[in-house]
């Protein structure tokens, strides 16, 4: 034994490595064998536009997208009864809003396909039935789910405005806190 592996061994390093390199092809085995139907983290796609934590909207050229999102208690009760929303600290609305530019004004209200989906920190998908509101000339399209306190949830939105055939891709992020 050299000189470098005796102070090893009479540290008791020496066997603490040799335990070491005998459980790693046990502990590999162990890895693979886990539950791989866990849910991913979902990483943004390479054309997705990831919002700041300061920006809610963002210009796509022939359309601007609003998005924001709050808890359902911050609604009053007559608008959440009107749009069949439960109000609840544990529950989280995405509000996302279409605009057509044009030249007169800052946008008109436009129509579209809208999906989203919500991943939280741990990668937990979440859905979101989306339900289209009209009321008088403006357009929303809401969603809700259910949130925990001190919740982050990415929200990965795709809007296709009516008469285009490419979406245009979102990542909003906000993080709930609930009473």
């Amino acid at each position: 034994m050299n000189s470098g592996l005796r102070v090893l061994h009479h540290m008791g390093l020496l066997r603490l490595r040799d335990l070491g390199l005998a459980i790693l092809p046990a502990m590999t085995l162990l890895l693979v064998g886990c539950d791989q139907s866990a849910p991913a983290i979902t990483l943004p796609e390479p054309d997705r536009v990831r919002l700041a934590p300061d920006q809610n909207f963002y210009d796509f050229g022939s359309h601007v997208v609003h998005v924001n999102a709050l808890t359902t208690n911050q609604l009053t009760p007559s608008i959440a009864t009107a749009y069949d929303i439960v109000r609840s600290d544990s529950r989280a609305m995405l509000n996302v809003v279409i605009l057509e530019k044009n030249d007169t004004t800052q946008g008109k209200p436009a129509i579209g396909v809208v999906s989203m989906n919500a991943v939280n920190l741990t990668g937990q998908l979440k859905s979101l039935d989306i339900r289209q509101i009209e009321d008088g000339e403006n357009i929303y399209y809401i969603g809700d789910v259910s949130i925990d306190n001190h919740e982050t949830l990415n929200f990965n939105i795709d809007v296709v405005p009516d008469g285009y055939s490419t979406p245009m891709l979102l990542t909003y992020t906000q993080t709930f806190y609930t009473d």
